[in-house]
């Protein structure tokens, strides 16, 4: 068979209506295009693989174990057979335009690798989605709040000048909520990093795609909305592992132990800031524990518990396999 224009991949862990939606936002606004459907169900205990096979039929889902988002779409892209491959959060919703538009633009550019479409929360509001990689003054300017002042925007990570997010721009890297990559720049540089249980997966693929000469770019030739809730206080502490990791892969020592510091300031801050409110205004008990969790795991006294638990279930399972029968 020849290949299909797109793969997409939808990597699901429960959220089971969730992952429906967007299945048939995506399938809605496919338009004139071949696409592949695969999922990746990542350990669901809530019948999430089942539905979909139920519902939609024409989707391969595969069946893995529950040792990460990196892992769970490496799954999927062993199987993927497209001339690109998209990898779409069990979260998201397509709002303008259409996924054929997308390949096109692709078709038309070769020197782009990957790239990534406007995204908005569920209420609207544009997502700061174009990042930069980073580095110790970055990190620091996040730290002590910098960009929320209007002269300072360029200082942090995020690019948050969204007058510009209407316009056709290269780019370090972008959220990987909707990512889009070109086959021969996944053959080059290879799948995501499993290493990277959540979160700093898509700064690494970026990151190494870049290198491999292709360029990264936001282009406003689609919408989606992306329902992210707030981030739990164990995301918090799986992201902060996540941004150490990439930064020691990917940096010198020194300038690894740089962004370290910038990120334990920035949390340290926050939970002196956020703590005092927090006692007489309880919905920000959350935000505290979210941030001291973080600083935690930076200065090596926790383990960021959502990949730690996972490993512990995963371990689990396999020891319940291979329990010998009692005589």
């Amino acid at each position: 068979m020849s290949a299909p224009d797109l793969s997409v991949i939808v990597v699901s862990h429960n959220g089971r209506e969730m992952a429906l939606e967007t299945l048939r936002s995506a399938r809605a606004g496919a338009g004139p295009v071949a696409v592949e459907w695969i999922v990746a169900d990542s350990g669901s205990t809530d019948g999430t693989p089942e539905a979909i096979e139920r519902e939609l039929p024409g989707i391969a889902v595969h069946r893995c174990e529950n040792r990460g988002f990196a892992h769970a779409n490496n799954v999927a892209l062993r199987a993927a057979r497209g001339r690109y491959v998209l990898l779409l959060n069990p979260d998201v919703e397509i709002d303008r335009g259409t996924l054929a538009d997308l390949v096109a633009v692709l078709d038309l550019r070769p020197e782009i690798g990957a790239a990534s479409v406007v995204q908005r929360d569920g209420n609207g509001r544009l997502l700061p989605s174009i990042r930069r990689f980073p580095s110790p003054l970055r990190d620091l300017g996040e730290a002590l709040m910098l960009p929320r002042f209007r002269l300072l925007q360029g200082v942090g990570e995020l690019d948050v000048a969204f007058d510009r997010y209407g316009e056709d721009r290269s780019v370090d890297w972008v959220s990987g909520a909707f990512l889009i990559a070109r086959r021969e720049a996944l053959e080059r540089v290879g799948g995501l990093d499993e290493r990277f249980f959540l979160y700093s997966e898509e700064i690494d693929w970026c990151y190494r795609i870049r290198q491999g000469g292709w360029e990264v770019r936001h282009l406003p030739i689609m919408e989606i909305t992306h329902h992210c809730g707030p981030s739990s206080p164990e995301r918090v502490a799986e992201l902060a592992r996540s941004r150490v990791l990439f930064a020691r892969k990917s940096f010198g020592p020194l300038r690894a132990a740089a962004i370290r510091l910038a990120l334990l300031l920035g949390h340290l801050l926050r939970v002196v800031v956020i703590a005092p409110w927090s006692l007489v205004a309880p919905g920000h008990r959350d935000r505290v524990r979210a941030e001291a969790m973080g600083l935690a795991v930076l200065a090596g006294v926790l383990r960021p518990p959502l990949s730690a638990r996972a490993r512990a279930d995963v371990r689990r399972s396999r020891d319940q396999r291979v329990r010998p029968i009692a005589p």
